[in-house]
């Protein structure tokens, strides 16, 4: 069998990547970003044309496959062409030397049945923020079910995602929530975020079932409230994945989440606070559920603690408020904001790692 030039073989680059990474992630990520280069940088237009087609069904290939076997590796090493070995070799620069994480250099990533865009400074989606979306879903899609079987279909029901980043979980909902059942409004202090948000909107045209929008929004304005009210008369919930670690935690992250993702995404910040170096003090916010909390009273003042006589805000079986954390220390903070804001009753979700990863708030008679 021919061998690859000496400067194009996997070999170099999977030694400086298991450096930074160890041997397995190392291998599990050369493999990602192989088949990446494979699909999206054709050498010819025969190949890009063909390339184009296998892109929807390889969406996942980035995260579901194994590490390469060394076989593996050296067989790979034998179909990229020139241009896109010096794509390899720049995002094995990247990835080591800039601390640039994997999912800015790929450029992309599935949410559910949603294609999400990624690139810096916007926050890299999570699984557990995947995992936690889909089962959301799953009850939402129950309710919708039980109300078909009883002959009673549902109010349209307004959603508001906080905090939107990327807009995945607001895209998330649109794929999975039956069809024209919903309308999903994401908002952002970020003006990167909405505009990724908005690309990613066009990316998802054809398998959205339900409408989505974006807004910057900075919900922690004065007229942060009477934005929202325009936006829509009712909501019927709030979903957020917002900022809640803590400063010391920040403080202890790798490069690269510190390097590379907004620190707004990350850490609560006090009103008014622009720009994104301006950490405050660890003293102020020391359990990082500050913006937790200022969404619960955001819901309370839209209306959602209260059971109405009839319409979705009668239905007490689906949560009002949805908010993703940071483990357990943060679990009784946030369960107490919603108490306080009248959701009489919460629930908390393990992510399956089993760490406590979303606090739910409902209103009941």
């Amino acid at each position: 069998m021919p061998r690859s030039p000496a400067n194009n073989t996997f070999i170099p680059l999977l030694r400086k990547l298991s450096q930074k990474l160890g041997e397995q992630q190392a291998k599990a990520e050369m493999r990602w970003m192989a088949e990446h280069v494979r699909k999206t940088m054709a050498e010819t237009q025969h190949h890009r044309i063909e390339r184009r087609a296998e892109s929807h069904m390889g969406a996942r290939l980035w995260r579901d496959q194994p590490a390469m076997s060394s076989d593996e590796i050296e067989r790979d090493s034998m179909r990229l062409g020139p241009v896109q070995w010096a794509w390899l070799r720049q995002a094995v620069s990247d990835r080591v030397d800039l601390h640039k994480p994997l999912q800015y250099i790929i450029g992309d990533q599935p949410f559910g049945n949603a294609k999400i865009g990624i690139r810096p400074p916007v926050l890299i989606p999570r699984w557990e923020t995947e995992e936690w979306v889909l089962r959301l879903t799953n009850l939402i899609n129950e309710h919708y079910d039980a109300s078909r079987t009883d002959q009673q279909l549902p109010d349209h029901m307004k959603i508001l995602d906080a905090c939107t980043g990327s807009g995945c979980i607001a895209l998330g909902l649109a794929c999975e929530l039956p069809a024209n059942s919903t309308s999903v409004t994401g908002v952002d202090i970020s003006t990167d975020a909405i505009a990724l948000a908005r690309d990613n909107l066009e990316l998802n045209t054809h398998s959205l079932k339900n409408s989505v929008k974006f807004h910057r929004t900075d919900l922690q304005s004065p007229e942060a409230l009477s934005d929202l009210r325009a936006m829509e008369a009712q909501w019927h919930m709030i979903v957020s994945n917002p900022p809640y670690v803590t400063v010391a935690e920040y403080e202890q992250l790798a490069p690269d989440v510190k390097d590379w993702e907004d620190v707004r995404a990350l850490v609560p910040m006090p009103a008014g606070v622009q720009k994104t170096h301006d950490i405050p003090n660890k003293e102020l916010d020391p359990d990082g559920v500050s913006f937790c909390v200022q969404l619960a009273r955001t819901a309370k003042e839209l209306g959602l603690s209260s059971v109405h006589s009839d319409g979705l805000l009668a239905v007490t079986s689906i949560p009002r408020l949805v908010i993703e954390i940071g483990g357990t220390k943060q679990v009784e903070p946030v369960r107490q904001a919603m108490h306080d804001n009248g959701f009489n009753l919460t629930e908390v979700w393990k992510d399956m790692a089993g760490t406590d990863r979303v606090v739910l708030g409902y209103a009941k008679e």
